[in-house]
């Protein structure tokens, strides 16, 4: 064998001879270890309203959001794309939603470029740039960056949170999740292995305990690399669920009603200096009434939804002063950028009194009776509740702002921020006036690391960001704001700012589109967008809609979709395939099924369930489930009898068959669509087709219910709240042969 060659020209590497020693190793050249630069912490809160901290006039508890304002400063004109998916798009890339794909809920795929669901792979995200630069990148909590059907097992991952930056992610991929049974918790890219959570599981406390154990086991690998941390929270977006403790300190605490909390709020907010003398609250929504105009009777409920919500934000802070012990505990908190900002501000969906159930509404089912939501309401804001706030609780959320999340006036684009970075920043409890947007944050926080955007991403040229830093005004108190102006649009609502003037256009609903119902707002007098002053400039008013139209076929915000939730939801490419409606069989011993991949086999069509078993005399146990406390079915055995429970949001059917004897059976829950909206079920026990149907309305849909299907026991979330009183996950203990679902006939 001949050596390697060497000298002048020879290809690096080793010399390699016969033995080693006449060999020369060589190794190729790795990238310096980072061991110097800020750490950064991103604690993004969902649906959270301006004023809702205490250090933005608001009177829920947070002593530790105050202290980091205190360690730092809060931006009161600090702005955002109004819904999640949006706003968290632009967030990771420093680009507007629409111009990366995101414009709207990230859950489907509309057809159109500004609104595919998913970042474009072209767009670097913080996280892939300061991986680049030698950090550690962690996501905790909640993603929603990513369609739906691509968050199953088998769909792509090439917008997952690992595959776009993040070393380490452990959360929800989805919009929501239940506090006490979130249905698809993952860790990387896959489902964490969860039967049972303990009966204390809360998962704000659960994203602040990973985000600390990965950080604990960064530092014993790597002592001095410095980290990003996104802890992207669920709170305090619906469901509205609370911790027994956390609820217990709020009670009684909104009994003086709305009203009153919100002229309380601005009063705070004046007297703090957020916002000037003389800030005019805005007239109420009409759907809002004085809180003396409401029923006496109601008020407990009312109040108790606020109550729920106040308790989950105290959470959060709690949580937010245990990550801040360790980082002190560590010696690091000094060193670390703190950005604590909300993705939109509160929303107005829960309606006139809220709603126990919230996910009636992706139904399309109408508000139970009063009375019924009287009586619920002991146990709104627990695990048996997916309950949301009033609108009015919104509109306080929001103070002193109009309108709520999606909208994009000011309830719904501006949101508190705050930055603290004790090393650096000398400013402590400073307030700054100069306007910034959500793009703006990526392009800050890389100028204060010292590190330089991508050049290229994911095998592509990155694409430039469109946000500036704000990173002089976090220094200098006078320092210019970044950009003067931005354009706004969500769900055909529009919206254009431009040095302290703002037009903006909203919509109601699910109806046609009015392209000429601009108002104009002068900010600089009038902070809380109170007054319209169309009429007195005609032709500011046009500059600025010229500008948003500009703005609006630049960043791919065409066309505007004003149709309700459950019509953009069934966006989605077209199907050739009979894959929908073919039968599907499941094996005992694997982990939940995708929603995805069940619910277009049983959603608003007929279909039959079939599970085949072996029964013993004794043994008892559930069958198949679907579902969560919100919504679902379950068939179980138990005492010798089968039974089968349909939970429809609020809504119950059950099932017994009195006798099941020993043996091998196949045991069928069908289920008929009879009109739409309507539908009946049975059980036949052994081909016996002669059991009798029973009203099961309204027939699954894939909104509302976020667990699918288990075999064998009902993992994590209860489908039936008793039976998991008594038996927990109840795994069944005879043999599930499998079972099979075939779709039916759709509604139509």
């Amino acid at each position: 064998m001949n050596p390697t060659p060497q000298g002048p020209g020879a290809p690096e590497g080793p010399r390699i001879g016969l033995t080693r020693d006449t060999s020369t190793p060589w190794w190729p050249p790795r990238p310096a270890r980072r061991e110097h630069g800020p750490n950064v912490v991103i604690v993004y809160m969902d649906d959270m309203g301006w004023s809702d901290p205490g250090c933005f006039g608001g009177e829920i508890d947070t002593p530790h959001l105050d202290a980091l304002a205190g360690r730092g400063l809060r931006l009161n004109h600090y702005t955002t794309h109004p819904i999640c998916s949006a706003a968290r798009a632009a967030l990771l890339t420093g680009m507007n939603a629409h111009a990366v794909g995101t414009g709207w809920l990230a859950n489907n795929h509309a057809g159109f470029p500004g609104y595919s669901g998913e970042l474009a792979l072209d767009a670097a995200t913080l996280a892939e740039t300061l991986r680049a630069a030698g950090y550690a990148t962690i996501a905790v909590g909640k993603w929603h960056n990513t369609p739906t059907e691509e968050t199953t097992p088998a769909g792509p991952r090439h917008s997952w949170p690992t595959s776009r930056g993040f070393d380490h992610f452990y959360g929800f991929m989805e919009g929501e999740a239940h506090f006490f049974f979130p249905a698809h918790l993952m860790k990387g890219t896959e489902l964490v292995p969860v039967d049972l959570y303990p009966r204390d599981y809360y998962s704000t406390d659960d994203w602040t305990d990973q985000s600390i154990r990965f950080v604990k086991e960064l530092r014993a690998s790597a002592p001095r690399k410095p980290f990003l941390l996104y802890l992207a929270q669920n709170a305090v977006h619906g469901p509205l669920q609370a911790k027994p403790a956390d609820l217990a300190r709020y009670r009684g605490r909104y009994d003086a009603g709305w009203t009153a909390v919100r002229q309380a709020r601005l009063r705070r907010q004046i007297e703090l200096g957020l916002v000037p003398e003389g800030t005019q609250l805005p007239a109420s929504d009409p759907r809002v009434p004085r809180w003396e105009d409401t029923d006496p009777a109601d008020r407990p409920l009312l109040a108790r939804h606020m109550e729920a919500y106040a308790a989950m934000l105290d959470c959060v802070d709690q949580n937010l002063g245990r990550l801040v012990d360790f980082l002190r505990q560590i010696g690091e908190l000094d060193d670390t950028i703190i950005l604590f900002a909300s993705d939109n501000g509160g929303t107005d969906a829960g309606g006139p009194v809220g709603m126990f159930n919230n996910y009636r509404r992706f139904m399309g089912l109408p508000m139970p009776p009063i009375e019924s939501e009287r009586a619920n309401a002991r146990d709104l804001g627990g695990p048996r509740s997916a309950s949301l706030y009033p609108t009015g609780w919104g509109e306080v959320s929001n103070t002193p702002f109009p309108s709520f999340k999606t909208y994009t006036g000011g309830g719904g684009r501006r949101v508190s921020c705050i930055v603290s970075w004790p090393a650096r920043l000398a400013a402590r409890g400073e307030i700054r006036t100069q306007f910034a947007h959500v793009i703006d944050v990526m392009p800050t926080l890389l100028d204060l690391c010292g590190v330089a955007p991508l050049a290229e991403v994911n095998g592509r040229p990155a694409r430039p960001m469109q946000g500036a830093s704000f990173a002089p005004l976090l220094f200098d108190a006078q320092a210019a704001p970044a950009r003067g102006e931005q354009y706004y649009e969500c769900w055909s609502n529009r919206a254009y700012y431009r040095d302290g003037w703002l037009a903006r256009s909203l919509q109601k609903r699910g109806e046609p589109i009015d392209l000429d119902n601009w108002t104009l707002h002068d900010l600089g007098s009038d902070f809380s967008e109170a007054l319209d002053v169309a009429a007195q400039h005609p032709q500011r008013l046009q500059e600025l809609k010229a500008a948003f139209d500009a703005a609006a076929w630049q960043h791919l915000a065409y066309p505007l979709d004003n149709r309700d939730r459950r019509g953009k939801f069934t966006d989605a490419a077209p199907d050739a395939s009979d894959r929908w409606d073919r039968p599907r069989t499941y094996l005992p011993g694997m982990q939940t099924v995708h929603r995805a991949d069940l619910f277009p086999l049983i959603a608003n069509r007929s279909y039959r369930i079939a599970v085949r078993f072996a029964q013993r005399a004794g043994d008892q146990g559930i069958l198949w489930a679907i579902g969560e406390p919100n919504g679902g079915i379950v068939v179980w055995t138990e005492g010798g009898a089968l039974h089968a429970y349909y939970n429809a949001f609020g809504d119950h059917a059950q099932l017994t068959v009195p006798a099941l004897p020993p043996g091998a059976h196949e045991v069928v829950f069908d289920y008929e669509v009879t009109a739409p909206g309507c539908g009946r079920g049975r059980l036949l026990l052994d081909g016996q087709e002669g059991a009798p149907f029973v009203e099961m309305s309204p027939p699954m849909v894939p909104y509302g219910v976020f667990e699918g299907l288990d075999v064998g026991l009902d993992r994590r979330g209860p489908v039936h709240w008793d039976l998991y009183d008594r038996h927990g996950a109840f795994p069944y203990t005879g043999e599930i042969v499998d079972v099979v679902i075939t779709p039916g006939p759709r509604a139509t």
